[in-house]
């Protein structure tokens, strides 16, 4: 079958089961107990947990019907229930969809904006998030790489968890045409202690990037003089995680101090508003990035 619907179903989990760990976490970190309804928790928590069970419900189909040479109409019984049972892939569906599940039922009973809520929609959405790994190709590594490099991945996914969710609640927290001076003024202080944050999560990021990339491509001999299309994807993943660099600094070392240094709503939410358009072009870089993800998981790695 074709990897057009395979690769848009894994883009779709990476960036669902990324901002449902990375959301919530926002509002833990970010935001004061009462300043929680700068954010529409409760209505983005129970979409992206009721978009997260569809997605890898078909997602799974959509692997049974590629390892069968089949339409996604035809799935054997019999070989789904193999995988269920007998392959870590199968495993980590299971768990994937339990807790999605699980987290939706918690968002619609608890209070959104409770501190327990979203801790443990975190938790159970950090554990969606790290399953993904196992999609992958963290669990080809074989030998005394095959932890360190499946440990690496699920390190990397929660980091870009973390950071998209931070980027899709700053982006709503400065797009909003009529905030008022408080309202500006705790978007203001958001910006800079993701600052602190995002810092540690650009290091993780690096961190866990580089040793997936030694242990995918370190054995990997040299092709073709331009690269693979694996390398070529690569490298436009790494150029699009630079200009994210680039834009993060310039929050942190130039916009942001504008906005606190701002006296009052008029200069401050002029101040604002630059930012706005930068935090755009971050938040539309992830997207990419993650589709960028989504197709390298599909390829056979190589120079």
């Amino acid at each position: 079958m074709s990897e057009g619907p395979i690769i848009a179903v894994r883009f779709g989990l990476f960036a669902i089961e990324g901002l449902l760990l990375g959301v919530p976490l926002f509002g833990l970190y970010a935001l004061r107990a009462p300043e929680r309804s700068q954010l529409p928790f409760r209505a983005w928590l129970i979409l992206l947990s009721l978009i997260g069970v569809g997605l890898n419900i078909l997602g799974f189909a959509l692997l049974l019907a590629s390892m069968a040479g089949t339409s996604i109409n035809a799935i054997d019984p019999d070989l789904a229930r193999s995988i269920l049972l007998t392959a870590p892939v199968g495993w980590a569906f299971v768990l994937r969809l339990a807790v999605t599940v699980l987290a939706l039922g918690l968002v619609l009973l608890a209070p959104a904006n409770r501190t327990s809520m979203l801790a443990s929609v975190t938790a159970f959405s950090s554990v969606a998030l790290a399953s993904l790994a196992w999609n992958g190709h963290g669990v080809a590594t074989e030998g005394v790489l095959a932890w360190p490099h499946l440990l690496a991945d699920i390190v990397h996914l929660l980091a870009a968890g973390v950071w998209l969710g931070a980027i899709a609640c700053l982006l709503y927290m400065v797009v909003r045409p009529k905030a008022s001076l408080t309202d500006l003024t705790i978007a203001g202080r958001c910006l800079k202690e993701f600052g602190v944050a995002g810092s540690m999560v650009v290091a993780l990021l690096i961190a866990t990037g580089l040793i997936n990339g030694f242990a995918i491509l370190g054995n990997q001999p040299f092709g073709p003089a331009f690269g693979s299309a694996y390398i070529v994807l690569m490298g436009s993943k790494l150029a699009l995680f630079a200009l994210m660099l680039a834009l993060a600094a310039l929050h942190r070392f130039r916009l942001v101090p504008a906005v606190e240094s701002a006296t009052d709503h008029a200069d401050k939410a002029m101040a604002v508003r630059r930012i706005r358009s930068s935090m755009a072009v971050e938040l539309a870089a992830a997207v990419v990035i993650l589709g960028l993800v989504a197709w390298l998981g599909t390829l056979e790695p190589g120079w």
